[in-house]
């Protein structure tokens, strides 16, 4: 029978249902997402709104009320679906590579030939690179230990056994590799210099682009951190175009995710949902389930931030069981500081306040003062719509006395005082609140409420 004579059967609602919610097998989504794609509109009508633009044939650019509306809704569902799916495999890998990788103590065994041995230390050399990178995520110091050992390893590979531009790519990549765990630990001057030598080296290297773009992207990061977002733009843009050009979609998808990063941290948040919903359209959600969490928490702070607090309180709700997954203290913290701004963009004050106390003690816990100060500013704003001015003008008091005691910068300081002078005097604001805030943000560096990507 001709395909356009086959009477194609329908998923059942409840299939439909938990293809939504990643539920099903690679091998049981298979034939529902073919259906789909297909065009049937009963289906489509039944999973409104989340997928009217993912299978609307022969499209490639959103229409202005896709812009206006759910443009992102179901490439994200069904990144953070597949993610979620591979959340719980996330202890199980990171064991493995342990297990696969040597210590640090591991040395070329004696008495092989130079040309063995040359080829041993190369090998040592990648799985360093390997091992590095595992450790982006929890343990910084050791990721730069483990960088600076294999840099010491490239800077004294035997040249005569190798091609002069290959090693210079390995040699490059290594250093952009500690330049990139420099910078996550915000030794910001030592990240640059690192990533400066990368270049370098690239340049006697074989010119390989996807090398290029793996240090371009790193450098883009460096330059987001430090706030210098034209120049992160630019680098960003040639990461696309390189990874576009390749074909390797992924890695296409990851550069428009750091550029919404980059947009989000300069405060263009509209660009910035534009960009994190492209971009999680088109990563493969099991290659980095970590990213898909990043990109989600920053796309729904910005969708707040938008003033867009609905359609960040649905995807919250939907993607509340992937940020569980991960189990790092501060991402918890900064998930329920996320509750909180979308609960009082919703209306909902008990709740909103709820988590605003919970993430403000656990900040302060933390030591991360700018944060505890970010989280008040929140709370400042909830309780002036609500009238309760002299508990506001305890709140602020307190957070000034931990910015005294623990010598934060005199300019951090001012910025309250300045919000507690308009408070005294009846001017305070929302807006003046929400321009406090962006300005602590500058003073402090602390990007608090966004998840870095660490590539």
């Amino acid at each position: 029978m001709a395909d356009g004579d086959r009477k194609e059967l329908h998923p059942s609602p409840a299939d439909l249902d938990r293809f939504l919610m990643g539920e099903l097998s690679p091998r049981q989504a298979a034939p529902v997402l073919t259906h789909l794609i297909r065009g049937c509109d009963a289906c489509q009508r039944r999973m409104q709104p989340l997928a009217s633009t993912m299978f609307s044939a022969g499209r490639t650019e959103p229409s202005p009320a896709e812009e206006a509306g759910f443009e992102y809704d179901f490439p994200l569902f069904k990144a953070f679906a597949t993610a979620r799916r591979y959340a719980g495999a996330k202890t199980r890998d990171a064991a493995r590579v342990q297990e696969a990788l040597p210590t640090l103590r591991e040395v070329i065994p004696p008495y092989v030939s130079l040309e063995e041995r040359a080829r041993q230390e190369w090998d040592l050399c990648e799985t360093l690179i390997e091992r590095s990178r595992a450790l982006r995520h929890s343990d910084p110091e050791r990721m730069i230990l483990t960088a600076t050992l294999a840099a010491n390893l490239a800077e004294r590979l035997d040249h005569s056994s190798f091609d002069a531009r290959a090693l210079a790519d390995l040699q490059a990549r290594v250093w952009a590799e500690l330049g990139n765990a420099r910078r996550i630990a915000d030794d910001l001057p030592g990240a640059e210099a690192g990533l400066a030598r990368a270049f370098e080296l690239a340049g006697h290297g074989t010119g390989a682009p996807l090398l290029l773009a793996q240090i371009m992207d790193l450098t883009a990061s460096l330059y987001t951190d430090q706030r210098r977002f034209q120049e992160a733009g630019l680098l960003q843009e040639a990461v696309y175009a390189i990874y576009n050009k390749t074909g390797d979609k992924h890695s296409a998808g990851r550069a428009l995710i750091s550029r919404g990063l980059s947009k989000g941290y300069a405060f263009d948040v509209e660009e910035a949902v534009q960009l994190f919903s492209q971009g999680l359209g088109m990563i493969e959600a099991n290659r980095e389930p970590k990213l898909v969490m990043v990109a989600l928490h920053n796309l729904i702070w910005c969708l707040v931030e938008c003033g867009r607090a609905e359609q960040a309180d649905q995807l919250f709700a939907y993607s509340r069981d992937l940020f569980a997954s991960y189990v790092e203290r501060l991402d918890a913290i900064k998930a329920n500081w996320l509750e909180g701004r979308i609960a009082a963009g919703v209306g909902d004050d008990q709740r909103a306040e709820e988590r605003f106390r919970e993430a403000r003690a656990s900040f302060e816990q933390a030591k991360l003062f700018y944060e505890v100060a970010l989280v008040s500013l929140d709370m400042t704003a909830l309780w002036l719509r609500q009238g309760r001015t002299a508990e506001i003008m305890r709140l602020i008091d307190e957070t000034i006395a931990i910015f005294r005691a623990r010598k934060i910068r005199r300019e951090a300081i001012g910025t309250l005082l300045v919000l507690r002078k308009a408070l005294h005097k009846d001017q305070a604001t929302e807006a003046l609140i929400r321009a406090m805030s962006a300005e602590l943000q500058r003073l402090g560096g602390a990007w608090a409420h966004q998840s870095r990507v660490s590539t």
